[in-house]
C-alpha cells in the first residue's frame, strides 16, 4: 500500500479534483483516503450537495475512501482547517503522501513560505501592524515582506496556496507520517468566473446551478458525478441556500448572551459586543456579515465567528484534536484503508451517527447542527437527510461499478 491523503470540501467535485486525484496516483499513491468537510464548509456556508452525495461522487471519480472532516476543523480559518486535516489523515497510521493544489505549484517556494510565517508570527514587527488596525492576514503579509522578502509575502495571498502553506505547518508541528505533495492548479484561479476548457473554480459552477441550471455545469463535471448532481435537483435534496434559513439563523443567533458569544471560536478583543448589535440590527445574514466586518476584520472572519455561533464553536472545542474516523463512502481499497485504521488504534472509526453521538457528544452537536441548517436552506427540510435517518456509507465494490 501507497497511502496518499487529501483534504477537500467537494462543493460540487468536479474536473480539477478528477485531474488531482489522477496526478496523485501519478506521484505513486495505490489509495487514496479523502478528508472531506461535511454539510457546512469553510467559507461558514451550507454545502450546495449533501456530503452523502459529494463523497459518492468522490469515490466515482478516483477516491478510495472519504471520510468526513468534523465541522469543528471544517468551518475553520485556515490554520485549524489544516491542523485537524492532517491529525485526522494521520489516524492512519500510513506513511505516505499529502496532496493539495497550489496556484504556484513550487513544494519548496511553498516551505520556504511556511518557514517565513513561522519566523514572522509573535514578533514585534507582526505586533506593530496589528496595532495600526491591521487584519490579521495583512498583518502578517506585510510583516514577512519586511522581514522575508515580497516573493514569500505573496504566497499566503492566494487561497490554495494559503491552505498548502498550512497543511506543511501542521505536518511539521505534528511530526507525522505525512510528505507534501503540490499538484500545480489547472483551469481558472480559485473563485475565477471564467471557465478555462473543461475546467471551471468551484465558486461558478455552484453558481451555475443555483442561478440557472445544472445542466450548464455538466462540461465541467464528471459524467457519474452530473448524474447524481441532476438526480438530487430533481428530488429536491440540492439548492442549499442561507436565503431559506436566515431567519432562523438570525433568530438562533440572538438568542446568544455576550459572555456566549465572547466563548465562541475566533471571538477575541471585543469582537463579542460588535456580534451582539449586528445580529440585532441586521435584517439577513449578509447584512451581519458586513456589520461585523471592518478593517481589522474581513469578511472571511466575520462569516467564521457567525458560523461558530450557529454551530457552537467555543474556544475549548476547537483546540481538541480529532477523536475519530467516520466514513462516508468507500471502494475496496477504501476498506483496505478503514482496516489500517482499526488496526493502527489511534483513533476508533466509528459509522452510525448514534453511536458517535454517545461517544463523543461534544463533537456530535456541530456535526447536528450543520445538517440541520443544511437541511433548512434546503426550499424542503427532507427527513431523510437527518443525521438520524438510517444513513450507510456508500459502498462501491463490484467490478463493473468500479469500471
Amino acid at each position: 500500500m501507497r497511502f496518499a491523503g487529501i483534504v477537500a470540501e467537494y462543493n460540487p467535485f468536479h474536473n480539477g479534483h478528477v485531474y488531482q486525484i489522477e496526478e496523485t496516483r501519478r506521484a505513486g499513491a495505490t489509495h487514496i483516503v479523502v478528508a472531506m468537510s461535511g454539510n457546512m464548509v469553510q467559507r461558514g456556508e451550507t454545502a450546495c450537495f449533501s456530503k452523502w452525495t459529494r463523497a459518492e461522487a468522490a469515490i466515482r471519480g478516483g477516491a478510495d475512501l472519504v471520510i468526513e472532516l468534523p465541522a469543528v476543523y471544517a468551518c475553520a480559518p485556515a490554520e485549524r482547517f489544516a491542523n485537524g486535516a492532517v491529525a485526522l489523515l494521520s489516524a492512519f497510521g500510513q506513511p505516505g503522501l499529502l496532496s493539495f493544489g497550489s496556484e504556484c505549484g513550487d513544494l519548496a517556494l511553498l516551505e520556504r513560505a511556511a518557514e517565513a510565517i513561522d519566523r514572522v508570527d509573535h514578533t514585534p514587527e507582526l505586533r506593530a501592524y496589528l496595532d495600526r488596525g491591521y487584519a490579521f492576514p495583512n498583518a502578517r503579509r506585510n510583516a514577512i515582506a519586511d522581514l522575508c522578502g515580497e516573493e514569500l509575502a505573496q504566497i499566503p495571498s492566494r487561497a490554495n496556496d494559503m491552505l498548502a502553506v498550512e497543511y506543511i505547518r501542521a505536518i511539521r508541528r505534528q511530526g507525522g507520517l505525512l510528505k507534501p505533495h503540490a499538484v500545480p492548479r489547472v483551469g481558472p484561479q480559485h473563485d475565477g468566473k471564467k471557465p478555462l476548457g473543461r475546467y471551471a473554480s468551484a465558486s461558478r459552477l455552484r453558481e451555475i446551478c443555483q442561478k440557472c441550471s445544472v445542466r450548464l455545469a455538466a462540461p465541467f463535471i464528471p459524467e457519474e458525478a452530473y448524474a447524481l448532481y441532476r438526480r438530487d435537483y430533481a428530488t429536491g435534496r440540492a439548492g442549499a441556500s442561507v436565503y431559506e434559513a436566515e431567519r432562523m439563523m438570525l433568530y438562533y443567533l440572538r438568542t446568544l448572551t455576550i459572555p456566549q458569544i465572547a466563548a465562541l471560536a475566533d471571538v477575541n478583543e471585543g469582537l463579542e459586543h460588535r456580534f451582539y448589535r449586528a445580529v440585532r440590527e441586521a435584517n439577513n445574514m449578509t447584512e451581519a456579515v458586513a456589520r461585523i466586518a471592518s478593517r481589522r476584520y474581513p469578511e472571511s472572519r466575520a462569516r467564521h465567528v457567525l458560523a461558530c455561533g450557529l454551530l457552537g464553536l467555543t474556544k475549548e472545542l476547537t483546540a481538541m484534536p480529532p477523536a475519530y474516523i467516520r466514513p462516508l463512502a468507500f471502494n475496496q481499497r477504501g476498506q483496505a484503508l478503514l482496516k489500517c485504521a482499526k488496526a493502527a488504534k489511534i483513533l476508533p472509526v466509528i459509522h452510525s451517527f448514534a453511536k458517535l453521538e454517545r461517544a463523543f457528544p461534544d463533537f456530535a452537536r456541530p456535526e447536528y447542527l450543520a445538517t440541520e441548517l443544511f437541511r433548512m436552506s434546503l426550499q424542503k427540510p427532507l427527513a431523510e437527510l437527518s443525521e438520524y435517518s438510517e444513513h450507510r456509507p456508500f459502498c462501491l465494490t463490484s467490478p463493473e461499478e468500479e469500471r
